[in-house]
């Protein structure tokens, strides 16, 4: 028998269905099912790739992050983004609440599922790491040659071209994080 929440979404055919359900592999919800709830867990923070905070407790291990096949890790992503949106207090469009409910269901225990509201300090944290995600990529993108952003179900995705081939650009001495990971010498001239 289905659960309600499959069958709510049969009335609706905006859905797309089959994308829907299809979810995480058996191997990377035994991966988020491990990651329980700690309420000692340190908050971080995550530029890239979700642009704002987390626990220690939500996310794998970056040797294990890497053992996910790149569609579960999207979609493990995606799920982090519309927590952002639920602590934001955003109604959540119809196929981000029945992928979010349907997630939940498989790794009821994932610590990700714990956090629903956060402090007011958790959510000066996230506003400054949006703000830093934001102000880096666009310093990125200024440098590069050629960008492209697209989006597929919820997450951008971005590529940024950087000749470095070509004389750089003046950049202050004391830049930004951003200015100075990005900074290529210039080389000398013949």
């Amino acid at each position: 028998m289905l659960s309600p929440v499959f069958v709510s979404c049969f009335d609706r055919p905006s859905y797309n269905l089959f994308r829907t359900l299809v979810m995480l592999s058996e191997t990377t919800l035994a991966h988020l099912s491990d990651l329980t709830y700690r309420s000692d867990a340190e908050r971080r923070v995550c530029l890239l790739p979700l642009g704002g905070i987390y626990w220690e407790d939500e996310m794998p291990a970056l040797r294990q992050i890497m053992k996910i096949p790149e569609e579960d890790r999207n979609q493990m992503f995606r799920l982090f983004g519309i927590r952002v949106k639920l602590w934001k207090g955003e109604a959540l469009p119809a196929d981000d609440q029945l992928f979010w409910d349907t997630a939940r269901l498989q790794t009821p225990s994932w610590a990700l599922f714990q956090r629903q509201t956060i402090s007011a300090d958790d959510r000066h944290a996230q506003d400054e790491a949006e703000r830093a995600t934001t102000k880096g990529l666009g310093e990125l993108f200024a440098r590069a040659d050629k960008v492209s952003i697209s989006e597929k179900d919820g997450l951008q995705r971005f590529t940024a071209t950087l000749d470095l081939k070509k004389q750089q650009r003046a950049v202050k001495r004391k830049g930004s994080w951003w200015e100075r990971i990005f900074h290529r010498r210039r080389l000398p001239e013949a």
